[in-house]
């Protein structure tokens, strides 16, 4: 068959995000002819797409779609609006589509419902599941976990992958070969009261072999990427295997410089051993500024490493990203303004051009513990937030202000 895989657009200027979640599924579907096209990449996300969907001539079109807005509070953008207008070029069309990705796998009943046209819904991880869905639409008998048009696949040991294919989405079609993903695990073995990210991809991890994520890397480079990142919840757990893949970047011969999302409880020493081996930029993710609100907010380690981790991180020459949340569990204005001040001092005395502070506000998801105890059984699709109240309130109203002005 002939496989269209589509990123969905977004509907404005912004800095694209390598579709790695197709690049795996492209990589998977080596009995078949595979055709992609970024439509974020798109100024006529339309156009575009009904020009590849008539020079391609595919069977059947598979869209991912990443996330559904963009959580951003007080100004949500919504992102299905621009899903909206595929969906209307699909309107005659008479091939198969298929639809997915991860915030498309939260809701998928309700996109099917606002858009019929969708024939099959992936949720959840397709890799081994998606070729199985093309036999079936080939005459071959239905998996059982297709059911009402929605398939709920078992995840997949991650050892019987194929490598992903990047070569679906060059390099040279992002403004300066641009960052691209890299994936050495699925699933979490944390407990962050905001995250969909156990409900996606399971209580624990799934590791790739270390061998296999080298040749990624050295796919990434032989494609002509100038750095990549590590989209892992965690990089550092477990930390065999951690220590054991850090060693193995150390040996990969031009390695573009990287970057992980990293807990606060990080070895010091590792994040040296990380920087030898090519890592340029770490993020933080604490979420939280007082041991109440860490509790509350179900975060692994100890709030008192953040400092000093993030103090180590710059010593060793890495930019460090460091990410709060404007009002959580147990925490209140002084909070916030303890987080501000956390982000002057950070900057002012850690390297202003290579410290960065994001206060955001948590978007709550079904699926999400904290969203599953606020609103019991509530689906959650427009967005809900978690926000601040008063004059906390004011304070990030005019913060995202001078944010979105600056941008």
């Amino acid at each position: 068959m002939r496989i269209l895989l589509v990123q969905s657009p977004v509907g404005r200027p912004e800095a694209p995000i390598y579709p790695i979640g197709l690049a795996c599924l492209a990589g998977a579907l080596g009995a078949h002819e595979c055709l992609g096209i970024d439509l974020s990449l798109a100024d006529s996300p339309g156009e575009a797409f009904q020009e590849k969907l008539s020079s391609s001539d595919p069977d059947v079109v598979a869209i991912s779609v990443r996330n559904i807005d963009d959580s951003s509070y007080p100004v949500t953008h919504w992102y299905l609006d621009s899903f909206g207008e595929i969906m209307e070029v699909l309107g005659k069309w008479k091939g198969t589509v298929i639809a997915g990705g991860a915030g498309f796998s939260i809701y998928p009943e309700r996109i099917m419902k606002l858009w019929p046209r969708i024939d099959i819904a992936m949720v959840g991880e397709g890799e081994l599941a998606l070729p199985l869905l093309l036999e079936h639409l080939d005459g071959a008998p239905g998996p059982l976990w297709l059911k009402n048009r929605i398939a709920r696949p078992p995840r997949p040991s991650l050892e019987k992958m194929s490598l992903p294919d990047y070569s679906i989405f060059p390099a040279s079609d992002y403004p300066g070969k641009g960052s691209v993903g890299v994936q050495t695990r699925r699933g979490c073995v944390f407990n962050c009261a905001y995250c969909t990210y156990k409900s996606l991809s399971g209580n624990g991890f799934r590791l790739r072999s270390v061998e296999d994520v080298v040749k990624d890397i050295q796919e990434v480079r032989n494609q002509g990427f100038k750095s990549f990142m590590f989209v892992d919840s965690v990089f550092d757990y477990p930390r065999d295997y951690f220590d054991h893949l850090v060693s193995a970047l150390s040996g990969i011969e031009d390695i573009p410089p990287w970057g992980a999302w990293m807990s606060e409880s990080v070895p010091f020493a590792s994040l040296e051993a990380m920087y030898e081996a090519g890592c340029r930029w770490v993020d933080f993710s604490p979420d939280v500024i007082t041991e109440k609100g860490w509790k509350l907010m179900g975060k692994g380690g100890s709030l008192k490493n953040l400092w000093p981790v993030v103090k180590q991180a710059r010593k060793v020459g890495l930019a460090v990203g460091i990410n709060f949340f404007s009002a959580s569990p147990g925490e209140n204005f002084i909070a916030l303004i303890q987080k501000f001040l956390f982000m002057t001092k950070a900057r002012l005395f850690l390297g202003w051009g290579e410290t960065f502070v994001n206060i955001g506000t948590i978007r709550l998801y079904r699926g999400a513990p904290l969203a599953e105890s606020l609103y019991p059984g509530e689906e959650l699709f427009k967005p809900v937030f978690y926000k601040p109240r008063g004059l906390a309130d004011l304070t990030v109203r005019a913060f995202q202000a001078i944010r979105r002005r600056r941008r």
